[in-house]
């Protein structure tokens, strides 16, 4: 897979479809994707048009099956062009979301964290969070990588992978989350908590860059209230995100996150809004957006194209 495609190249993909948002939307068609929820299982469907292809991700999530040795995510995209609407190409949504969901994370680490961060945490050691730190490691020379996850077993096989897919880089499990976030410069969380996963303690949180991508419903939340006391900086993938996830919707409820405290990535990337100042500390939250299917979508196809990997069908 990985002689396919490259981590910059998925990344910088999204940085172009993160930019089109703030300075071209109109040439980008993308309505609110539809969430059904069945108990606590999830069914979605994203769609996205634009001028060369149109794509739609159809994807079901269930919360439960990593439990039963199951992925939790599951689906399809479909891309189709967009001149005169017939498929070209199909594929697998775990995948597309996995890799599209790494990029935008290893693209927040990239423009946002600090170049000297070394240590890098991730809390949740599932696909999500395995791609989220194979990406921030291609941006960052970060040394030590340390594994939070609550079934200990699990961060353990994490770990013993990561190992062998990064020779050279220290990887250790952490006590607890307390640990995670003292260890580490840059922390990743890649989790389905629907409550906080670290103390509600300020100073624990103070001069870090944080990267939450877990937490995609409103009942659901990784961070506490202490991270919004000390970190200046707020920074999603998508405004969308204020009223789609627990990790910000709930700040807002009480009062502790100013709406207008919130950036765009993409208007910091398109020279609308400045960086954060170094060592400040910052918080990148992450929805997903169709935009950023389609645009990954259309690379991964280009990529496989030209590399001969892929099944050629004629639908």
């Amino acid at each position: 897979m990985l002689a396919s495609f490259s981590f910059s190249g998925v990344m910088d993909v999204l940085a172009d479809v993160m930019i089109t948002m703030e300075t071209d939307e109109s040439s980008l068609t993308v309505p609110l994707r539809t969430s059904v929820f069945r108990e606590e299982n999830t069914l979605m469907l994203m769609p996205c048009l634009s001028t060369p292809d149109w794509g739609l991700k159809i994807l079901s999530l269930y919360p439960g099956n990593p439990q039963k040795q199951k992925p939790f995510l599951n689906g399809v995209f479909l891309l189709l062009d967009g001149e005169d609407g017939h498929p070209s190409a199909l594929l697998d949504g775990r995948t597309l979301t996995a890799l599209r969901t790494g990029g935008v994370g290893g693209l927040a680490v990239r423009t946002l964290s600090d170049q000297d961060a070394a240590r890098l945490g991730i809390a949740g050691t599932g696909v999500q969070g395995y791609w989220q730190v194979r990406f921030a490691c291609s941006v960052r020379p970060f040394s030590m990588v340390t594994l939070h996850d609550t079934i200990f077993s699990k961060a353990q096989d994490f770990a013993d992978q990561l190992k062998k897919d990064l020779p050279g880089t220290e990887i250790r499990v952490a006590r607890d989350s307390t640990d995670l976030l003292e260890s580490s410069d840059v922390v990743m969380t890649a989790t389905n908590a629907q409550v906080p996963l670290f103390p509600d303690v300020p100073k624990l949180f103070e001069g870090k860059t944080f990267v939450g991508i877990g937490s995609y419903r409103p009942d659901m939340r990784e961070y506490p209230d202490a991270l919004f006391k000390v970190i200046p900086s707020i920074i999603v993938d998508t405004e969308h995100a204020l009223s789609e996830t627990g990790d910000l919707m709930d700040p807002l409820d009480s009062g502790v996150l100013k709406k207008e405290a919130v950036t765009p990535l993409g208007k910091i990337l398109s020279g609308g809004s400045d960086l954060p100042a170094p060592g400040s500390g910052v918080f990148f939250k992450s929805v997903g957006f169709a935009a950023f299917d389609l645009a990954a979508a259309r690379y991964l196809v280009k990529e496989g194209k030209t590399s001969g990997k892929g099944l050629e069908l004629d639908l």
